[in-house]
């Protein structure tokens, strides 16, 4: 079985829904730093929340968070034993980080805003790209009850796939995030995990980011932090699918697993 690669998440941000999120730079450069000796690939660097009821960050407010973080990250000696991704749906937040060397933009919005589009077009980095109906996530915006899911994902795979490739964004540079949670009832989230092995075989690079996210209240009363063992449990799932990514909080506990299940 092949080993995921792992990306850590550092939210700098007040108001994460899994409860991890910090304020301070410092603490938060600690934090990617410890998950890099942890067994990190990426680190994923966010500073707006998008989990429901979320107060929505102009481009200047999210970079008065994020820059410190990132310029600390930058200048690290550990800095080139890992990937840097910024989590973003502001193009000038994206343009920024750019030009500090990050390699990974996880597009949020989805390549749904005509700037970014551009901006993108120009660049050679990756790019995540995540399903979803609305930043923030609206629990009362889902998709509909009997849907097939798949086959959502599947046309809006190709749509954004035709949409990047229209404006310079090669099909090789995609991520494809199934965005679980975001538009989704909890049933569609459980049943686009069990259907990661169809979308792999669809092609291209697949990202899942499942890690505490509320779908697990179908199997759990406990809060987003009490959620690590049935993450890990999905993950291992989500490996034997051959999922290329995953976006997690426990990164520790994911490389001892990997360690044990993947060569």
């Amino acid at each position: 079985m092949k080993r995921p690669a792992l990306m850590g998440i550092v939210n700098v941000t007040p108001d994460s829904f899994s409860g991890d999120g910090v304020r301070e730079a410092e603490a938060a450069i600690r934090q990617a730093q410890a998950m890099v000796q942890q067994g990190a690939d990426i680190i994923d660097l966010g500073a707006e929340s998008t989990r429901p009821d979320a107060i929505p960050l102009t481009a200047a407010q999210e970079w008065v968070r994020l820059a410190p973080v990132l310029e600390g990250i930058m200048v690290a000696d550990w800095r080139t034993q890992t990937r840097l991704s910024i989590d973003t749906r502001h193009p000038e937040t994206a343009a920024r980080t750019l030009t500090l060397g990050v390699e990974i933009i996880n597009d949020v919005g989805g390549l749904t805003d005509e700037t970014m589009c551009e901006l993108l077009g120009e660049h050679d980095c990756d790019v995540v790209v995540m399903h979803a109906l609305g930043i923030p996530a609206d629990r009362a915006r889902t998709l509909p009850e009997g849907c097939d899911v798949v086959q959502v994902l599947l046309q809006w795979k190709d749509a954004v796939t035709q949409r990047a490739r229209t404006r310079g964004i090669a099909p090789e540079r995609l991520i494809y995030d199934v965005g679980i949670g975001f538009g989704k009832t909890a049933a569609q989230s459980l049943a686009l995990i069990q259907s990661a092995a169809l979308l792999r075989k669809s092609g291209g690079r697949w990202l899942y980011g499942h890690s505490r996210k509320s779908f697990l209240g179908l199997f759990t009363h406990g809060d987003a932090a009490e959620r690590d063992d049935l993450t890990l449990a999905f993950s291992a799932q989500l490996a034997q699918a051959e999922v290329d990514y995953l976006r997690v909080h426990a990164v520790a506990r994911h490389a001892r697993l990997f360690g044990q299940l993947c060569t």
